[in-house]
Protein backbone atom coordinates (compact mmCIF):
# COMPACT_ATOMS: atom_id res chain seq x y z
CA UNK A 1 0.00 0.00 0.00
CA UNK A 2 1.26 3.51 -0.72
CA UNK A 3 2.24 5.81 2.11
CA UNK A 4 -0.26 8.51 3.11
CA UNK A 5 1.86 11.18 1.44
CA UNK A 6 1.82 9.22 -1.83
CA UNK A 7 -1.76 7.98 -1.62
CA UNK A 8 -3.45 8.50 -4.94
CA UNK A 9 -6.42 10.82 -5.13
CA UNK A 10 -8.31 12.69 -7.79
CA UNK A 11 -10.52 15.76 -8.14
CA UNK A 12 -13.98 14.42 -8.95
CA UNK A 13 -16.28 16.87 -10.72
CA UNK A 14 -19.59 17.43 -8.95
CA UNK A 15 -21.56 17.54 -12.20
CA UNK A 16 -21.47 14.46 -14.44
CA UNK A 17 -21.08 14.45 -18.20
CA UNK A 18 -24.32 13.34 -19.86
CA UNK A 19 -23.98 11.66 -23.26
CA UNK A 20 -26.23 9.81 -25.67
CA UNK A 21 -26.91 6.12 -25.15
CA UNK A 22 -24.80 5.08 -28.15
CA UNK A 23 -21.85 7.18 -27.04
CA UNK A 24 -22.15 5.71 -23.54
CA UNK A 25 -21.03 2.36 -24.86
CA UNK A 26 -23.59 1.03 -27.29
CA UNK A 27 -25.48 -0.73 -24.52
CA UNK A 28 -29.11 -1.79 -24.81
CA UNK A 29 -31.77 0.79 -23.87
CA UNK A 30 -32.20 -0.91 -20.51
CA UNK A 31 -28.49 -0.90 -19.65
CA UNK A 32 -27.08 1.36 -16.97
CA UNK A 33 -23.37 1.47 -17.74
CA UNK A 34 -21.42 4.45 -16.39
CA UNK A 35 -17.75 5.38 -16.66
CA UNK A 36 -15.30 7.53 -14.73
CA UNK A 37 -12.51 9.28 -16.60
CA UNK A 38 -9.85 9.39 -13.87
CA UNK A 39 -7.10 12.00 -14.16
CA UNK A 40 -4.36 13.01 -11.77
CA UNK A 41 -4.86 16.24 -9.85
CA UNK A 42 -5.14 19.09 -10.62
CA UNK A 43 -7.06 17.89 -13.70
CA UNK A 44 -10.70 16.92 -13.24
CA UNK A 45 -12.04 13.37 -13.16
CA UNK A 46 -15.54 13.22 -14.62
CA UNK A 47 -18.38 10.74 -14.18
CA UNK A 48 -20.06 9.97 -17.52
CA UNK A 49 -23.66 8.74 -17.61
CA UNK A 50 -26.13 8.13 -20.47
CA UNK A 51 -29.27 10.20 -20.86
CA UNK A 52 -31.40 7.27 -19.76
CA UNK A 53 -29.77 7.61 -16.33
CA UNK A 54 -29.93 11.41 -16.01
CA UNK A 55 -30.76 14.44 -18.08
CA UNK A 56 -28.33 17.26 -18.81
CA UNK A 57 -28.00 20.35 -16.59
CA UNK A 58 -30.56 23.10 -17.12
CA UNK A 59 -31.22 26.50 -15.59
CA UNK A 60 -33.74 24.83 -13.24
CA UNK A 61 -31.84 21.75 -12.09
CA UNK A 62 -28.70 19.74 -12.66
CA UNK A 63 -27.47 16.22 -11.84
CA UNK A 64 -25.10 16.26 -8.89
CA UNK A 65 -22.46 13.89 -7.56
CA UNK A 66 -23.43 14.03 -3.89
CA UNK A 67 -20.69 11.75 -2.51
CA UNK A 68 -17.84 9.45 -3.51
CA UNK A 69 -16.47 6.64 -1.34
CA UNK A 70 -12.87 5.32 -1.56
CA UNK A 71 -14.32 1.88 -2.40
CA UNK A 72 -15.47 3.27 -5.76
CA UNK A 73 -19.12 3.87 -4.87
CA UNK A 74 -20.56 7.16 -6.13
CA UNK A 75 -23.90 8.62 -5.06
CA UNK A 76 -25.54 10.48 -7.94
CA UNK A 77 -28.57 12.72 -7.63
CA UNK A 78 -30.01 12.16 -11.11
CA UNK A 79 -32.60 14.33 -12.82
CA UNK A 80 -35.22 13.65 -15.46
CA UNK A 81 -37.56 16.29 -16.93
CA UNK A 82 -41.12 15.92 -15.66
CA UNK A 83 -42.52 18.95 -17.48
CA UNK A 84 -41.28 22.23 -18.90
CA UNK A 85 -41.03 23.74 -15.41
CA UNK A 86 -40.37 20.75 -13.15
CA UNK A 87 -37.84 17.95 -12.75
CA UNK A 88 -37.99 14.49 -11.21
CA UNK A 89 -35.03 13.75 -8.93
CA UNK A 90 -33.87 10.27 -7.95
CA UNK A 91 -30.78 8.74 -6.36
CA UNK A 92 -28.52 6.31 -8.17
CA UNK A 93 -25.60 4.33 -6.79
CA UNK A 94 -22.73 3.95 -9.24
CA UNK A 95 -19.82 1.54 -8.93
CA UNK A 96 -16.73 2.90 -10.68
CA UNK A 97 -14.71 -0.37 -10.86
CA UNK A 98 -17.52 -2.35 -12.54
CA UNK A 99 -19.21 0.49 -14.41
CA UNK A 100 -22.60 -0.53 -13.04
CA UNK A 101 -25.38 1.70 -11.79
CA UNK A 102 -28.55 0.94 -9.86
CA UNK A 103 -31.52 3.10 -9.01
CA UNK A 104 -32.45 3.67 -5.37
CA UNK A 105 -36.22 3.49 -4.69
CA UNK A 106 -37.73 6.89 -4.01
CA UNK A 107 -38.92 7.70 -0.51
CA UNK A 108 -42.36 9.14 0.17
CA UNK A 109 -41.06 12.63 0.97
CA UNK A 110 -40.48 15.46 -1.52
CA UNK A 111 -37.06 15.03 -3.11
CA UNK A 112 -34.46 17.77 -2.82
CA UNK A 113 -33.65 19.54 -6.06
CA UNK A 114 -29.88 19.05 -6.07
CA UNK A 115 -29.09 16.27 -3.59
CA UNK A 116 -27.09 18.62 -1.36
CA UNK A 117 -28.54 17.02 1.80
CA UNK A 118 -27.81 13.40 0.85
CA UNK A 119 -24.70 11.60 2.05
CA UNK A 120 -23.09 8.19 1.60
CA UNK A 121 -21.43 6.32 4.45
CA UNK A 122 -19.88 2.84 4.45
CA UNK A 123 -19.10 0.54 7.36
CA UNK A 124 -17.09 -2.50 6.26
CA UNK A 125 -19.32 -4.17 3.64
CA UNK A 126 -22.43 -2.26 4.63
CA UNK A 127 -23.38 1.10 3.16
CA UNK A 128 -26.11 3.60 3.82
CA UNK A 129 -27.56 6.63 2.05
CA UNK A 130 -28.87 9.22 4.50
CA UNK A 131 -30.75 12.45 4.00
CA UNK A 132 -31.29 14.92 6.86
CA UNK A 133 -34.20 17.35 6.81
CA UNK A 134 -34.21 19.87 9.67
CA UNK A 135 -37.47 21.75 10.14
CA UNK A 136 -37.44 25.54 9.85
CA UNK A 137 -40.38 26.34 12.13
CA UNK A 138 -38.29 26.79 15.27
CA UNK A 139 -39.36 23.43 16.75
CA UNK A 140 -35.87 21.92 16.59
CA UNK A 141 -37.11 18.72 14.94
CA UNK A 142 -35.34 16.91 12.11
CA UNK A 143 -36.20 13.91 9.95
CA UNK A 144 -33.45 11.45 9.04
CA UNK A 145 -34.22 9.30 5.98
CA UNK A 146 -31.99 6.23 5.64
CA UNK A 147 -31.65 3.64 2.88
CA UNK A 148 -29.49 0.68 3.85
CA UNK A 149 -27.99 -2.00 1.63
CA UNK A 150 -30.25 -5.04 1.34
CA UNK A 151 -33.37 -3.23 2.54
CA UNK A 152 -36.52 -2.69 0.51
CA UNK A 153 -37.42 0.80 1.63
CA UNK A 154 -36.30 3.92 3.43
CA UNK A 155 -36.46 4.11 7.21
CA UNK A 156 -37.57 7.31 8.90
CA UNK A 157 -36.09 8.52 12.19
CA UNK A 158 -37.46 11.59 13.96
CA UNK A 159 -34.69 13.44 15.79
CA UNK A 160 -34.11 16.68 17.65
CA UNK A 161 -31.43 19.31 17.10
CA UNK A 162 -30.43 22.61 18.65
CA UNK A 163 -30.31 25.55 18.15
CA UNK A 164 -33.53 25.39 16.12
CA UNK A 165 -33.76 27.01 12.71
CA UNK A 166 -36.34 29.62 11.79
CA UNK A 167 -35.44 29.47 8.11
CA UNK A 168 -34.62 26.75 5.60
CA UNK A 169 -31.44 24.68 6.00
CA UNK A 170 -29.23 25.61 3.04
CA UNK A 171 -27.32 22.39 2.50
CA UNK A 172 -23.90 22.87 0.93
CA UNK A 173 -23.01 19.17 0.93
CA UNK A 174 -22.46 16.20 3.21
CA UNK A 175 -19.05 15.03 4.44
CA UNK A 176 -18.32 11.49 5.65
CA UNK A 177 -15.71 11.49 8.41
CA UNK A 178 -14.90 9.53 11.59
CA UNK A 179 -17.88 7.19 11.21
CA UNK A 180 -20.36 10.06 10.97
CA UNK A 181 -22.06 12.17 8.33
CA UNK A 182 -21.66 15.94 8.58
CA UNK A 183 -24.36 18.11 6.98
CA UNK A 184 -22.99 21.57 6.17
CA UNK A 185 -24.83 24.89 6.07
CA UNK A 186 -22.19 27.59 5.67
CA UNK A 187 -24.47 30.25 7.15
CA UNK A 188 -25.63 28.17 10.14
CA UNK A 189 -23.11 25.48 11.04
CA UNK A 190 -22.78 21.70 10.92
CA UNK A 191 -25.21 18.96 11.98
CA UNK A 192 -23.65 15.51 12.41
CA UNK A 193 -24.72 12.03 13.48
CA UNK A 194 -24.06 8.34 12.92
CA UNK A 195 -27.00 7.10 10.79
CA UNK A 196 -26.17 3.46 11.63
CA UNK A 197 -27.24 4.04 15.25
CA UNK A 198 -30.74 2.93 16.18
CA UNK A 199 -31.37 6.27 17.88
CA UNK A 200 -28.88 8.77 16.46
CA UNK A 201 -28.09 11.94 18.37
CA UNK A 202 -27.49 15.06 16.33
CA UNK A 203 -24.35 17.02 17.15
CA UNK A 204 -24.31 20.73 16.34
CA UNK A 205 -20.96 22.38 15.57
CA UNK A 206 -20.97 26.14 14.89
CA UNK A 207 -18.48 27.42 12.33
CA UNK A 208 -15.73 29.88 13.31
CA UNK A 209 -16.93 33.46 13.64
CA UNK A 210 -15.58 35.88 11.06
CA UNK A 211 -16.49 39.56 11.43
CA UNK A 212 -15.20 40.78 8.06
CA UNK A 213 -16.93 38.40 5.66
CA UNK A 214 -16.89 39.21 1.96
CA UNK A 215 -20.30 39.78 0.35
CA UNK A 216 -21.48 36.73 -1.58
CA UNK A 217 -24.58 35.63 -3.45
CA UNK A 218 -26.55 33.09 -1.34
CA UNK A 219 -26.52 30.71 -4.33
CA UNK A 220 -22.70 30.75 -4.30
CA UNK A 221 -21.79 30.41 -0.62
CA UNK A 222 -19.11 27.86 -1.48
CA UNK A 223 -17.07 30.48 -3.35
CA UNK A 224 -15.41 31.97 -0.25
CA UNK A 225 -15.83 29.22 2.37
CA UNK A 226 -15.77 25.44 2.51
CA UNK A 227 -15.54 22.47 4.88
CA UNK A 228 -13.33 19.57 3.81
CA UNK A 229 -11.41 16.64 5.31
CA UNK A 230 -7.63 16.96 5.19
CA UNK A 231 -4.95 15.25 7.19
CA UNK A 232 -7.54 13.13 9.00
CA UNK A 233 -9.39 16.14 10.45
CA UNK A 234 -12.25 18.41 9.49
CA UNK A 235 -10.93 21.76 8.34
CA UNK A 236 -12.79 24.96 7.59
CA UNK A 237 -11.42 27.47 5.10
CA UNK A 238 -12.66 31.00 4.42
CA UNK A 239 -11.63 34.02 2.36
CA UNK A 240 -12.53 37.21 4.22
CA UNK A 241 -11.37 40.78 4.74
CA UNK A 242 -11.96 43.48 2.13
CA UNK A 243 -11.87 43.42 -1.65
CA UNK A 244 -8.57 45.35 -1.49
CA UNK A 245 -6.98 43.22 1.24
CA UNK A 246 -8.47 39.71 1.24
CA UNK A 247 -7.14 37.03 3.59
CA UNK A 248 -7.49 33.24 3.49
CA UNK A 249 -7.74 31.58 6.92
CA UNK A 250 -7.86 27.93 7.97
CA UNK A 251 -9.22 26.30 11.14
CA UNK A 252 -9.19 22.64 12.25
CA UNK A 253 -11.86 20.99 14.41
CA UNK A 254 -10.33 19.77 17.65
CA UNK A 255 -10.95 16.40 19.30
CA UNK A 256 -13.41 15.44 20.58
CA UNK A 257 -15.82 16.94 18.02
CA UNK A 258 -18.53 17.31 20.67
CA UNK A 259 -16.44 20.11 22.19
CA UNK A 260 -17.20 22.14 19.04
CA UNK A 261 -13.90 24.01 19.23
CA UNK A 262 -11.85 25.19 16.27
CA UNK A 263 -8.10 25.62 16.29
CA UNK A 264 -6.81 28.52 14.18
CA UNK A 265 -3.97 27.24 11.97
CA UNK A 266 -3.03 29.77 9.29
CA UNK A 267 -3.96 33.18 7.90
CA UNK A 268 -2.33 34.29 4.66
CA UNK A 269 -3.02 37.58 2.83
CA UNK A 270 -3.76 36.96 -0.83
CA UNK A 271 -1.38 39.80 -1.68
CA UNK A 272 1.50 37.54 -0.56
CA UNK A 273 0.34 34.95 -3.09
CA UNK A 274 -0.18 37.46 -5.90
CA UNK A 275 3.41 38.70 -5.55
CA UNK A 276 4.87 35.19 -5.60
CA UNK A 277 7.06 34.73 -8.72
CA UNK A 278 5.31 31.46 -9.53
CA UNK A 279 1.94 33.23 -9.53
CA UNK A 280 3.30 35.99 -11.75
CA UNK A 281 4.45 33.33 -14.22
CA UNK A 282 0.88 32.04 -14.55
CA UNK A 283 -0.26 35.44 -15.97
CA UNK A 284 -3.39 35.21 -13.85
CA UNK A 285 -4.97 38.50 -12.69
CA UNK A 286 -4.77 39.84 -9.15
CA UNK A 287 -8.37 38.88 -8.46
CA UNK A 288 -9.99 37.12 -5.52
CA UNK A 289 -10.23 33.44 -6.50
CA UNK A 290 -12.89 30.94 -5.49
CA UNK A 291 -12.09 28.15 -3.06
CA UNK A 292 -11.94 24.68 -4.61
CA UNK A 293 -10.72 22.12 -2.06
CA UNK A 294 -7.99 21.00 0.30
CA UNK A 295 -5.40 18.35 -0.44
CA UNK A 296 -6.74 15.26 1.40
CA UNK A 297 -3.41 14.48 3.12
CA UNK A 298 -1.53 17.82 3.09
CA UNK A 299 -3.57 20.53 4.88
CA UNK A 300 -1.16 23.27 3.81
CA UNK A 301 -2.01 22.71 0.15
CA UNK A 302 -5.15 24.60 -0.90
CA UNK A 303 -6.69 24.67 -4.38
CA UNK A 304 -8.37 27.73 -5.90
CA UNK A 305 -10.44 28.43 -9.02
CA UNK A 306 -9.80 31.52 -11.12
CA UNK A 307 -11.25 31.95 -14.58
CA UNK A 308 -10.80 28.58 -16.34
CA UNK A 309 -7.78 27.61 -14.23
CA UNK A 310 -7.15 25.78 -10.98
CA UNK A 311 -4.02 26.46 -8.96
CA UNK A 312 -2.64 25.12 -5.69
CA UNK A 313 -0.95 27.21 -3.00
CA UNK A 314 1.26 26.04 -0.17
CA UNK A 315 -0.02 28.27 2.64
CA UNK A 316 3.04 27.59 4.77
CA UNK A 317 5.45 28.70 2.02
CA UNK A 318 2.99 31.19 0.47
CA UNK A 319 3.87 29.89 -2.97
CA UNK A 320 1.98 28.58 -5.98
CA UNK A 321 2.99 24.94 -6.46
CA UNK A 322 0.55 23.85 -9.21
CA UNK A 323 -1.44 25.50 -11.98
CA UNK A 324 -3.42 23.99 -14.80
CA UNK A 325 -6.46 24.53 -16.97
CA UNK A 326 -9.58 22.99 -15.48
CA UNK A 327 -12.30 21.48 -17.65
CA UNK A 328 -15.49 19.94 -16.28
CA UNK A 329 -19.22 20.10 -17.06
CA UNK A 330 -20.20 23.60 -16.01
CA UNK A 331 -22.82 24.48 -13.40
CA UNK A 332 -25.94 26.51 -14.30
CA UNK A 333 -25.24 30.02 -15.52
CA UNK A 334 -26.37 31.65 -12.26
CA UNK A 335 -23.86 29.63 -10.21
CA UNK A 336 -20.07 29.93 -10.04
CA UNK A 337 -17.54 27.13 -10.01
CA UNK A 338 -16.66 26.62 -6.35
CA UNK A 339 -15.95 24.08 -3.62
CA UNK A 340 -19.54 22.84 -3.95
CA UNK A 341 -18.80 21.31 -7.35
CA UNK A 342 -15.63 19.30 -6.66
CA UNK A 343 -14.69 16.42 -4.34
CA UNK A 344 -11.27 15.18 -3.22
CA UNK A 345 -11.71 11.48 -3.99
CA UNK A 346 -9.20 8.95 -2.64
CA UNK A 347 -9.78 6.41 -5.38
CA UNK A 348 -7.09 4.20 -6.88
CA UNK A 349 -8.40 1.50 -9.28
CA UNK A 350 -5.17 -0.49 -9.04
CA UNK A 351 -5.80 -1.15 -5.34
CA UNK A 352 -9.55 -1.69 -5.54
CA UNK A 353 -9.81 -4.16 -8.41
CA UNK A 354 -8.78 -7.00 -6.11
CA UNK A 355 -11.41 -6.24 -3.48
CA UNK A 356 -14.12 -8.67 -2.50
CA UNK A 357 -16.45 -5.87 -1.40
CA UNK A 358 -19.39 -5.34 -3.72
CA UNK A 359 -22.90 -4.43 -2.62
CA UNK A 360 -25.47 -7.14 -3.17
CA UNK A 361 -27.52 -4.94 -5.49
CA UNK A 362 -24.63 -4.84 -7.99
CA UNK A 363 -24.02 -8.59 -7.84
CA UNK A 364 -27.66 -9.26 -8.66
CA UNK A 365 -27.72 -6.38 -11.16
CA UNK A 366 -31.08 -5.22 -9.85
CA UNK A 367 -32.55 -3.10 -7.09
CA UNK A 368 -33.88 -4.90 -4.04
CA UNK A 369 -37.58 -3.98 -4.17
CA UNK A 370 -40.36 -4.71 -1.76
CA UNK A 371 -42.22 -7.82 -3.08
CA UNK A 372 -45.60 -6.06 -2.71
CA UNK A 373 -44.33 -3.07 -4.67
CA UNK A 374 -42.85 -5.37 -7.30
CA UNK A 375 -46.19 -7.19 -7.74
CA UNK A 376 -48.00 -3.87 -8.05
CA UNK A 377 -45.57 -2.66 -10.73
CA UNK A 378 -45.94 -5.88 -12.75
CA UNK A 379 -49.73 -5.54 -12.73
CA UNK A 380 -49.41 -1.89 -13.71
CA UNK A 381 -47.21 -2.83 -16.68
CA UNK A 382 -49.79 -5.42 -17.75
CA UNK A 383 -52.54 -2.78 -17.67
CA UNK A 384 -50.42 -0.42 -19.77
CA UNK A 385 -49.76 -3.19 -22.30
CA UNK A 386 -53.47 -4.02 -22.50
CA UNK A 387 -54.31 -0.35 -23.06
CA UNK A 388 -51.82 -0.18 -25.93
CA UNK A 389 -53.34 -3.28 -27.56
CA UNK A 390 -56.86 -1.83 -27.28
CA UNK A 391 -55.73 1.41 -28.92
CA UNK A 392 -54.11 -0.40 -31.85
CA UNK A 393 -57.30 -2.43 -32.41
CA UNK A 394 -59.68 0.50 -32.00
CA UNK A 395 -61.95 1.30 -34.95
CA UNK A 396 -61.11 4.68 -36.50
CA UNK A 397 -63.71 7.38 -36.01
CA UNK A 398 -65.54 8.38 -39.20
CA UNK A 399 -66.82 11.89 -39.62
CA UNK A 400 -69.67 12.63 -42.03
CA UNK A 401 -68.96 15.07 -44.82
CA UNK A 402 -70.77 18.34 -44.23
CA UNK A 403 -71.52 20.21 -47.48
CA UNK A 404 -70.31 23.79 -47.51
CA UNK A 405 -72.42 26.39 -49.27
CA UNK A 406 -70.91 29.59 -50.52
CA UNK A 407 -73.02 32.69 -49.75
CA UNK A 408 -73.94 35.17 -52.47
CA UNK A 409 -71.25 37.80 -52.98
CA UNK A 410 -72.28 41.18 -54.45
CA UNK A 411 -70.46 42.41 -57.53
CA UNK A 412 -69.12 45.44 -55.67
CA UNK A 413 -67.30 43.20 -53.22
CA UNK A 414 -63.92 41.83 -54.34
CA UNK A 415 -63.95 38.09 -54.86
CA UNK A 416 -62.72 36.11 -51.84
CA UNK A 417 -62.02 32.43 -52.52
CA UNK A 418 -63.67 30.12 -50.02
CA UNK A 419 -61.55 27.16 -48.92
CA UNK A 420 -62.93 24.02 -47.39
CA UNK A 421 -61.12 21.57 -45.16
CA UNK A 422 -60.92 18.03 -46.31
CA UNK A 423 -62.77 15.67 -43.93
CA UNK A 424 -59.71 13.42 -43.76
CA UNK A 425 -57.79 16.19 -41.96
CA UNK A 426 -59.92 15.69 -38.87
CA UNK A 427 -59.34 11.94 -38.99
CA UNK A 428 -55.62 12.59 -39.28
CA UNK A 429 -55.71 14.72 -36.13
CA UNK A 430 -57.42 11.88 -34.26
CA UNK A 431 -54.82 9.39 -35.49
CA UNK A 432 -51.91 11.70 -34.58
CA UNK A 433 -53.31 12.13 -31.08
CA UNK A 434 -53.73 8.37 -30.67
CA UNK A 435 -50.17 7.78 -31.84
CA UNK A 436 -48.85 10.34 -29.34
CA UNK A 437 -50.73 8.65 -26.49
CA UNK A 438 -49.43 5.25 -27.58
CA UNK A 439 -45.85 6.52 -27.70
CA UNK A 440 -46.17 8.04 -24.22
CA UNK A 441 -47.54 4.77 -22.84
CA UNK A 442 -44.78 2.80 -24.56
CA UNK A 443 -42.10 5.10 -23.11
CA UNK A 444 -43.61 4.86 -19.64
CA UNK A 445 -43.82 1.08 -19.88
CA UNK A 446 -40.18 0.80 -20.98
CA UNK A 447 -39.06 2.94 -18.03
CA UNK A 448 -41.04 0.81 -15.59
CA UNK A 449 -39.66 -2.41 -17.07
CA UNK A 450 -36.17 -0.95 -16.90
CA UNK A 451 -36.64 -0.14 -13.22
CA UNK A 452 -37.76 -3.72 -12.57
CA UNK A 453 -34.63 -5.13 -14.22
CA UNK A 454 -32.00 -2.68 -12.88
Amino acid sequence: MPSPAQERWTILAGIPKVVGDEEAGGMSPLGTTIAVDCNDAPCASVLTVPRRVSSEPTTISYPYVAAADPSGLILLSATQPHSNLSTMVSYRLCDAPTGKSVGIPRHNRPMGLHGSNAGLIRRDRDFMIAELRPTHDGSGRATLLCFRAGKHEWTVKELAYSPPLHRRFFGEGVVSHAGMLWWVDLSYGILACNPFDDEPEILYVPLPKVVDELPVNPANRGVYSCLKVSGGRLRYLQIHGTSDAPVVTMWALTDPPCAAEWNHERSVPLSDIWTDPNYLDTKLPWSIPALALLHPTDPDKVYFFLSSYIFAVDLRLKKVVECNGFVMPGPPSHMKLSSHFVHAWKYDPSYILGRDFLPKCFKENKVSLDPKYKKYMKNYIKRLTAAQIRMTQATPVTTPVIPVTTPFIPVTTPFIPVTTRHPNNRLKRFRDHDHMVMEEQLTKRMKLEAMMTW
